[in-house]
């Protein structure tokens, strides 16, 4: 494995809306490395694709009343250069489309994903 390879990290986001207190974390590390200039890249499966559904993300506050959303914390991540992707099959199961997603989100499926684990410097997963 190259230095380059060390400075990459995978996040897996299998928590949705759902269970809110379980959606801010993965995105708070996945944006604290992207600003330590760390290639990050978030895979949200399973039930964390209804974060990434339009309207989905503005409903989730996870302190009532401080006017930060899940929605707040997607936009962060996208503007600091994490890549936001997510699972083709997940979505299949919702029976969503690209067009349900909100802007700045990559569809991949499970074999792609297989792929970036192994070049992957870190793999976190939630």
């Amino acid at each position: 494995m190259s230095d380059e390879d060390e400075d990459t990290l995978l996040i897996f986001q299998t928590s949705g809306i759902d269970t809110p207190k379980r959606t801010y974390a993965p995105l708070f590390f996945a944006t604290t490395a992207a600003a330590m200039d760390i290639e990050t890249t978030m895979w949200f499966t399973m039930g964390g694709v209804t974060q990434l559904k339009k309207g989905n993300a503005e409903k989730v506050e996870l302190v009532e009343g401080s006017g930060v959303t899940l929605k707040t914390w997607l936009d962060r991540a996208l503007e600091a250069g994490v890549r936001i992707c997510a699972c083709h099959q997940a979505l299949e199961v919702e029976n969503w489309t690209r067009e349900d997603l909100i802007d700045g989100v990559e569809i991949i499926g499970a074999a792609s994903v297989i792929d970036m684990c192994f070049e992957a410097g870190h793999v976190m997963y939630f």
